[in-house]
């Protein structure tokens, strides 16, 4: 990419000469030419295209990777495209995953345009090893792609049945020419006596079971009689990584070794002693709890279908950096941490929103570290958002997936959680772990101490204490009007404390 950069920068001074050629070359950065690339002669609607047809993220496979589609059926007629522009368009996509772990999907049936084998040439060197080194897995569905140095990645799949056994189907918006190519190809099967029949879902994760862990309802699982506990996965992968992850570079970014994750995953759900130190140590602990929220039965966001709720959250406008305008962002930052803490957090049920406090508060910890960690509140509400998010569409929970101030969306949510934690969870969840009488301090650290004694207590921890005649707590304001009196039955199970059994 560094190549191409160098020649339009040449490109553009060359048609410059007469102007002053050092200020233009100054003028002449990276982000100029992905804008130019982006832009193009068609006002970016090649780029859109690209982003929604040849290349596109499906949200997290088995092990919590961002899984990245390309679709050859969406490949333009090279007679009407310029491909060397859709080879960059493709790399700006990529760009946006390469400093994670990651997997990709490619779909290579339907094309009705194949590209040359010059092209395919150019595009292969032109992925140098940046694009190279984090992706764990390529998936490669009805094709043959060999290029020796990268094969150890590559599986090959002949159906979508047996690509449904090895990443989360249902979170891939099948393109209808590869859905035809797979019948052609079940049909060819069944003829043949291979009888495969209709596209198949993975067997569900777990039976509901008292030994398991993941994939369980939080009901099952938190519930204790007139008490509520934190999973143990969660309490122990949460402690862990206070002490050893919370500085570690890339953590909730990195996979670990599939063979660490899966024995890890396994002893949980059976029962069984962990030692999170062992294997992949932090990032075992960090994908771990990420999976946790992954496969609970019920998606902590999305199980209203369209996301209304979190659609709703007020959004900030670009801003000039003027103190005037500074103030205006202040005051929009907490107006979208009151919209959390007073409408969004109450459609949630009460297990989920304790659990939500403390990994947020977990994620806080690790956003203070960010020089070192390199995961700020926006980088970690990224890699998070896929976990949560999950409903029938996988375009909507994609686009639910972004981050920032002007972002509606469960990634926004999260970094919010995440950078204003003590004003979100201020009102019901946190006098709810620490008492309705804590007051000053450290609201993060708090909360992870409540972590480490829980973790030290085991079994014999009491956890949050359901009281039939609870202290009073502060109420959840209607924020901007828009509160449903639906939710103040949920308010009514935050009346609890931290107690200790008698």
């Amino acid at each position: 990419m560094d190549e191409q950069y160098r020649q339009w920068r040449r490109r553009v001074l060359d048609s410059n000469q007469g102007g002053d050629d050092v200020q233009q070359h100054r003028r002449l950065s990276y982000e100029d030419f992905k804008a130019s690339v982006m832009q193009g002669d068609d006002g970016g609607r090649l780029l859109d295209y690209v982003n929604s047809k040849v290349i596109f993220q499906a949200g997290v496979d088995f092990e919590s990777r961002p899984m990245v589609v390309f679709s050859a059926s969406g490949l333009p007629s090279p007679a009407k495209v310029d491909y060397d522009r859709l080879l960059n368009l493709i790399i700006f996509r990529l760009d946006q995953f390469v400093e994670s772990d990651y997997t990709v999907v490619m779909l290579t049936s339907g094309a009705q345009h194949n590209p040359s084998w010059n092209w395919l040439t150019k595009a292969y060197r032109r992925l140098d090893r940046k694009y190279r080194k984090n992706v764990k897995r390529v998936y490669v569905i009805f094709g043959k792609i060999v290029s020796p140095k990268f094969f150890a990645k590559v599986t090959w799949v002949d159906t979508l049945s047996q690509l449904a056994t090895m990443v989360p189907l249902s979170q891939i918006s099948i393109p209808a020419p590869v859905s035809e190519h797979n019948a052609k190809v079940d049909a060819g099967a069944r003829a043949g006596g291979g009888g495969e029949g209709a596209l198949l879902a993975p067997p569900p994760l777990n039976a509901l079971n008292e030994s398991l862990a993941f994939g369980v309802p939080l009901a099952a699982l938190m519930r204790r009689g007139n008490h509520v506990v934190l999973p143990r996965p969660v309490r122990e992968c949460i402690a862990f990584l206070r002490r050893h992850g919370a500085a570690t570079e890339g953590v909730f970014r990195r996979s670990p070794p599939s063979t660490a994750l899966r024995a890890a995953k396994a002893a949980y759900n059976g029962g069984q002693a962990v030692d999170l130190s062992l294997g992949g140590g932090v990032h075992v602990a960090a994908v771990l709890l990420k999976l946790f929220f992954r496969e609970l039965p019920a998606p902590v966001f999305g199980n209203d279908g369209d996301y209304a709720v979190v659609r709703a959250l007020p959004v900030a406008g670009k801003s000039a950096g003027s103190p005037q305008t500074d103030q205006a962002d202040q005051q929009m930052d907490d107006l979208r941490a009151r919209y959390v803490a007073d409408v969004v957090l109450p459609q949630l049920v009460r297990e989920t929103r304790l659990l939500l406090c403390f990994t947020a508060a977990l994620l806080a910890c690790v956003a203070r570290n960010a020089v070192t960690t390199r995961m700020t509140a926006f980088n970690l509400a990224v890699v998070w958002a896929p976990n949560l998010a999950r409903s029938a569409s996988p375009v909507a929970d994609v686009a639910m997936c972004c981050a920032g101030p002007g972002a509606a969306s469960v990634g926004a949510v999260v970094q919010i959680m995440v950078s204003s934690f003590d004003l979100v969870f201020a009102a019901a969840e946190l006098p709810a772990i620490l008492g309705a009488g804590f007051s000053g301090g450290d609201c993060v650290e708090a909360v992870l101490d409540v972590v480490d004694r829980m973790n030290q207590e085991g079994d014999g921890f009491a956890g949050l204490e359901i009281n039939s005649s609870p202290p009073p707590l502060p109420p959840r304001a209607e924020a901007l009007g828009s509160a449903s009196s639906s939710n103040s039955s949920n308010d009514d199970d935050d009346s609890s404390r931290i107690s200790r059994q008698q």
